[in-house]
């Protein structure tokens, strides 16, 4: 039977990515408490050259299954190795190939405790991990990212600055003090509009160094003006809510917070790692929605920080 994949396309022109998405495995991974079973959607991906018509698109899930079942069952991975080890395989079997691209994606549970309440909810998160093998000759480099993906909110600033502008103004009306005015305003939480914020973080993993998915997906949490939580009780509601409104966040402020975050909790990095992160905010009074985000390194951000600080 002729190979049609092997034939010479009509239109000779090499393609950048061909290969499965919306692949779905079982995985072990390290958890900071031990092992987690998850079961992530996984893509595959191989370039083509102009010389052939199409890919063996069965290697790329044999290759994945390849990964898991031989004699790695049991094996409990850190993400960013296991789609380097599929991106590798994917090379050896696409020997046309000098480019394979892995990534994954799962829902992941970290226990949290909302404010004010004794009980633990395993909150969900998303986890990211990519791995790209390129190869030049007989030599084959790879890099990796992991990343997070998830939910809180921010409480605008614009709209209560303006709002305690009003409040400043009734209150000398009313014949209140300068000094009791700013007594009140200190001493009660003004009003704003909330949004929910998806922030999403994805950075480089060189070789020898450990990022922690649960570290990456709380300092995006925390960088936000407040966290959101499966059940809150009305005490813990309404700390959440006074906390939120006295952290009160642009989109914009959001991602500055992450990035120095960031560069805080791993001050041994390389400078050349690089980072991305995303805050996407679901508007409340608007009809439009807000996007903010950064691509850099984290030796840009360590240069523009320390003069900032200065």
């Amino acid at each position: 039977m002729t190979d049609l994949q092997e034939s010479a396309p009509k239109i000779r022109l090499k393609l950048t990515r061909v290969g499965v998405k919306n692949l779905c495995t079982q995985l072990r991974i390290r958890g900071k408490n031990g092992s987690i079973e998850l079961f992530p959607s996984v893509e595959i991906y191989v370039d083509l050259p102009s010389s052939r018509r199409g890919v063996h698109l069965s290697r790329d899930p044999e290759s994945l299954h390849d990964v898991i079942e031989e004699g790695t069952r049991n094996k409990v991975y850190r993400i960013e190795d296991f789609c380097e080890t599929v991106a590798r395989s994917l090379l050896k079997k696409h020997e046309y190939a000098t480019r394979a691209e892995v990534s994954l994606e799962s829902r992941y549970v970290i226990p949290r405790q909302a404010p004010g309440q004794m009980f633990c909810v395993k909150e969900p998160y998303d986890l990211l991990a990519t791995a790209v093998a390129v190869r030049d000759g007989e030599d084959v480099t790879a890099t990796r990212a992991i990343g997070a993906r998830v939910l809180g909110f921010t409480a605008c600033p614009c709209t209560q600055e303006l709002l305690k502008t009003w409040t400043r103004d009734r209150l000398r009306r009313l014949g209140y003090e300068e000094r009791k005015i700013e007594e009140v305003l200190e001493n009660s939480v003004c009003a704003t509009h909330t949004q929910r914020t998806t922030g999403s973080i994805l950075v480089t993993c060189p070789h020898g160094s450990e990022m922690d998915i649960e570290d990456l997906a709380g300092l995006l949490e925390e960088a936000m003006s407040g966290q959101t939580y499966t059940i809150l009780k009305r005490p813990a509601e309404a700390t959440v809510v006074e906390r939120a409104h006295r952290r009160t966040m642009f989109t914009e402020d959001v991602v500055r917070e992450a990035l120095l975050a960031l560069v805080k909790k791993y001050p041994t990095l390389p400078d050349d790692v690089a980072v991305f992160v995303q805050m996407f905010s679901n508007e409340s009074v608007h009809r439009h929605d807000i996007i903010a985000e950064r691509t850099t390194t984290l030796g840009e951000i360590r240069q523009e920080i320390i003069p900032a600080t200065h």
